[in-house]
């Protein structure tokens, strides 16, 4: 990764059943100060590293996965809108799960009635004040996501950015969930969405490994908590460092 750059990580998708092509759209717009791309949430060029059973979605020149800061709390927010009944505890419940693997720890930090959108700034001081702009939480449908599309449950995935010589590290992200898709799922079917997209947001990628909650196609297989392989990649991706600041401000969108 070239120095001075920021990248948005494309989001990766859950899939109910069938295939679906993922295909990656570039943004129209450059910030100020460096360029902006997108990466495969099956993997790809970004996404290969780890160990068997799981892959992650970024990483470094020397083979090290991107990751969170581990000295600051990942903060979300939640928009409500078409929240499933009991859609705050079990969000929180795979939180929980997650950082009991990875260390990391989730923090709430309001309501939002910001909607998804693939070029969600990673600074958004209007509207999230001087900070990064935290982990959005939506429940949407095709007709405001189009990603959604067909069967597709959920769309995941981090922001990373990179400053100068400094560690690209990992500073927001997104979670979208088909309200409709996961309506008749019941709650541990929607927990299980959610395990697998917060994976997303931690930074693992798709496998192919269909015993693995981190298989694109889970619905109806059974699979609906962490595996042996996810478990190895979120504990992976859970064994980094207390980062210096960057300084959010040149990356304002």
């Amino acid at each position: 990764m070239r120095p001075g750059r920021i990248v948005v990580a494309l989001l990766a998708a859950l899939l109910l059943a069938g295939c679906v092509e993922i295909t990656t759209q570039p943004p129209t717009e450059e910030p100020p100060d460096g360029t902006v791309g997108t990466a495969s949430p099956e993997g790809g060029e970004a996404g290969e590293g780890g160990g068997e059973g799981y892959r992650f979605l970024h990483t470094r020149d020397n083979g090290e996965p991107v990751r969170w800061s581990t000295c600051e709390p990942i903060e979300y927010v939640v928009r409500p809108a078409n929240e499933p009944e009991g859609g705050r505890q079990m969000l929180e419940e795979a939180m929980a799960r997650i950082s009991e693997v990875t260390g990391l720890e989730f923090s709430f930090a309001a309501t939002t009635d910001e909607g998804p959108s693939d070029n969600r700034p990673p600074h958004h001081p209007d509207r999230y004040g001087e900070g990064w702009s935290p982990v959005l939480v939506a429940y949407s449908d095709p007709d405001e996501y189009p990603r959604l599309e067909g069967q597709i449950a959920g769309y995941a995935g981090p922001t990373y950015v990179q400053a100068g010589d400094r560690v690209p590290r990992y500073v927001g992200g997104m979670v979208v969930i088909d309200a409709e898709q996961t309506s008749n799922m019941g709650e541990e079917g929607v927990r299980a969405v959610m395990l697998h997209e917060l994976a997303h947001v931690v930074g693992l990628a798709h496998v192919r490994d269909r015993g693995q909650l981190m298989n694109p196609v889970q619905y109806g297989r059974g699979v609906t908590d962490l595996q042996d392989g996810d478990l190895r990649g979120l504990r992976a991706l859970g064994e980094g460092r207390c980062y210096n600041p960057i300084d959010p401000s040149g990356f304002a969108g």
